[in-house]
């Protein structure tokens, strides 16, 4: 299992809306606090994702993304319930195309994203920018990986690929086109310095130290975590 790219769960946003309104980004407030989002009804997407979402909200009440008290995950969830009324949907497919045409001005997504959706805005001369930034309490981290199933029926040809995909110059190409983080030193020097300078994508070691990775759940805890977002889903 080779790692290629990693990437952040993060906020994308229209910097001249938020400004507008005197709204910082840069905290997990800006979709959970219903005293910011009274200033954001409706203009505010999140991921239609259990995982993503309850771990954003246990960040902000300053617990562990893998935090499986219930206690604490009850606590979350009322969050999330409170905050629901002022969001304009749960959306994991098109929160790049909402945020790009001005529709959505808050957008909780993943970093690579966030790339395209700026590049867009910037390509179609909106009159508005999209930023991104990882909140202050920290986030999800996500890690990607090249694997060989064990039944492949071209083993050769695989090793061959995550070696290519391995060398400097084409681990860089790949961050370069998508926007996401990079684990290989050798692509280091081949990355765009404006992708590179991006603490959001790499970021510095005080903010990485504030983000986690998923671990992998038990069948108990997956179950109560599913009875959770579906009692959400439905109010």
């Amino acid at each position: 299992s080779s790692p290629y790219a990693f990437t952040t769960t993060l906020i994308g946003y229209n910097e001249q809306r938020l400004t507008k309104l005197g709204i910082s980004a840069g905290d997990w407030s800006v979709i959970f606090d219903p005293k910011v989002l009274s200033k954001l009804r409706g203009k505010v997407t999140v991921l239609d994702d259990a995982e993503e979402v309850f771990s954003s909200a246990l960040k902000y009440l300053g617990y562990s993304i893998n935090d499986r008290d219930e206690k604490h995950l009850r606590e979350a969830q009322q969050v999330i319930l409170t905050a629901k009324p002022y969001w304009a949907a749960f959306n994991s497919s098109s929160y790049i195309k909402e945020l790009t045409v001005g529709n959505i001005w808050v957008s909780h997504g993943y970093s690579s994203d966030m790339v395209q959706a700026q590049a867009d805005a910037k390509a179609a001369a909106r009159d508005f920018s999209v930023n991104f930034v990882l909140p202050k309490q920290g986030a999800v981290l996500a890690l990607d990986n090249m694997v060989i199933p064990k039944s492949a029926k071209n083993k050769t040809l695989a090793h061959q690929f995550i070696n290519f995909m391995l060398e400097g110059k084409n681990a860089a190409a790949l961050t370069n086109k998508i926007g996401a983080g990079n684990p290989n030193r050798a692509a280091a020097e081949f990355i765009n310095a404006e992708i590179r300078k991006q603490n959001a994508i790499f970021p510095d070691t005080a903010t990485l130290n504030k983000l986690e990775t998923l671990e992998a759940s038990n069948a108990k805890q997956r179950r109560l975590l599913n009875k959770l977002w579906t009692e959400i889903k439905i109010k």
